[in-house]
């Protein structure tokens, strides 16, 4: 899923779907694991509900992390915001790759 990363990398949040079944593919793969189709990358609501927050107090890796579902899969972010609840409406503002290669994803809430 070479172009996924390299997407992810230029800060764009692509997900794959089947060109077959319009299954959503996650993690990344350019197989469908439902009919093994190939999958191509499309633009989706990156719009979310935040399912599990917790806040890390360990050195280096301090802040708030969650399980956030949207636009049909459930992925792991950041929040610079330590007065999130489960069920909070969220955005993911950014994303990339770390230096090492980790892919990131950042999240913040949604207003109203």
């Amino acid at each position: 899923m070479e172009t996924f990363f390299a997407k992810l990398k230029d800060g764009k949040f692509l997900l794959p779907v089947c060109t077959s079944c319009k299954a959503k593919v996650w993690p990344p793969s350019s197989y469908c694991s439902n009919c093994l189709s190939s999958t191509s990358l499309e633009i989706v609501d990156l719009n979310g509900t935040l399912l599990y927050f917790t806040h890390s107090y360990v050195k280096g890796l301090e802040g708030g992390y969650g399980l956030v579902e949207m636009s049909g899969i459930r992925l792991i972010g950041s929040f610079d915001s330590v007065k999130l609840k489960d069920g909070s409406k969220v955005k993911m503002a950014r994303c990339g790759l770390e230096p090492n290669g980790s892919p990131f994803y950042y999240f913040e809430p949604v207003e109203g």
